[in-house]
């Protein structure tokens, strides 16, 4: 009697998450994240041209454009074309025309941008040393000349320092750093173990909306390195984000946090339960951790076996075809 009324449960449990995500799918993603990226990048440049003299904004718009076209060949695998590329970007730095300042701003771009090209070409320990150079670049640029805003570009070489961990298979240790992160955005940490100055103030001095886009984007690394099975995280880790349970700076991506551990400890129930709450509500602006959890919960449906969970695995699978920019490592879960 008490395994009938455990099937008739989750069976229950399996039905509303299929309603749950028929609601969901109808709501558009939110474009509100790229904003707040779009203006955070709007008002560093905003600072720049009322900064930098006129002679180098004309030099860094020139040279910035074989920068631009090194990542390009980046992300599209022509790897030859990239290293190419910053050569001639490189060009601008050996010329020495730039005022310090420009400078400065200039080879953290550039610093960031071929830190990229090492990671794709495996070669992690240069690229650890990039980042680590162009951080250290960015504190002068926000302690000596003001640039508060460069603070979100200092906590985007940490991210990527989460991304070269686990490029190099480092998984636990590329988990805990992107948890160190999010508790430091959070207030639970006041310091990052990285070189720099970073004290909590300075997250409090900026705009909370800038704060959540980068708690999310985060959270969807983690997201990312989770999406095999061979990786967890403890749940001592969420202690660094656990604050207060009405007060995370981005509920949504915190809740995905929640029933991912919920997953991971096979605790079936509550999972179906905080998993069918998250896909009513959308893509919102954390598409990647819908999609991650739309991938959990067809894993569960084949080990469940039973008619709902065929029938949500179904519903899921016919739309994965119309999925725009999901990473591959999460598609691939669904095939």
């Amino acid at each position: 009697m008490q395994l009938y009324s455990v099937i008739n449960s989750c069976r229950d449990a399996l039905q509303m998450t299929l309603e749950s995500y028929c609601v969901g799918r109808a709501k558009t993603i939110d474009i509100s994240s790229v904003k707040s990226d779009d203006s955070a990048d709007k008002y560093l440049s905003d600072l720049i041209n009322t900064r930098l003299p006129s002679t180098d904004r004309l030099l860094i718009d020139k040279f910035s454009t074989a920068r631009q076209r090194g990542l390009l060949a980046c992300r599209r695998g022509d790897l030859t074309a990239a290293e190419k590329a910053f050569s001639a970007a490189n060009v601008l730095l050996q010329l020495d025309k730039l005022s310090h300042e420009g400078m400065l701003l200039y080879k953290s771009f550039l610093e960031q941008a071929e830190a990229y090209l090492d990671y794709r070409l495996g070669d992690f320990t240069q690229a650890r040393n990039r980042t680590y150079s162009a951080l250290e670049t960015n504190m002068i640029l926000e302690e000596e000349y003001g640039y508060e805003i460069i603070f979100f570009g200092r906590i985007q070489l940490v991210h990527n320092l989460v991304r070269i961990d686990a490029g190099c298979m480092q998984w636990s240790r590329a988990i805990k750093l992107a948890f160190q992160i999010l508790g430091y955005l959070e207030g639970v940490l006041d310091i990052l173990p990285v070189p720099g100055l970073w004290g909590y103030e300075r997250v409090k001095r900026q705009i909370p909306e800038f704060v959540a886009a980068m708690f999310a984007q985060v959270t969807g690394e983690i997201a990312i390195i989770l999406a095999s099975q061979d990786h967890q995280f403890d749940s001592d880790l969420l202690k660094l984000v656990n604050t207060n349970e009405n007060n995370h700076c981005h509920p949504q991506a915190y809740a995905w946090l929640l029933l991912k551990l919920a997953f991971i400890n096979n605790e079936v129930a509550t999972f179906l339960a905080q998993a069918s709450n998250f896909v009513a509500q959308g893509r919102g602006d954390t598409p990647l951790l819908w999609y991650a959890t739309l991938a959990d919960l067809v894993t569960l449906c084949d080990e469940i076996k039973l008619p709902e969970s065929d029938l949500l695995k179904q519903e899921i699978i016919k739309d994965v075809a119309a999925w725009n920019g999901v990473p591959k490592k999460l598609l691939s879960l669904f095939s």
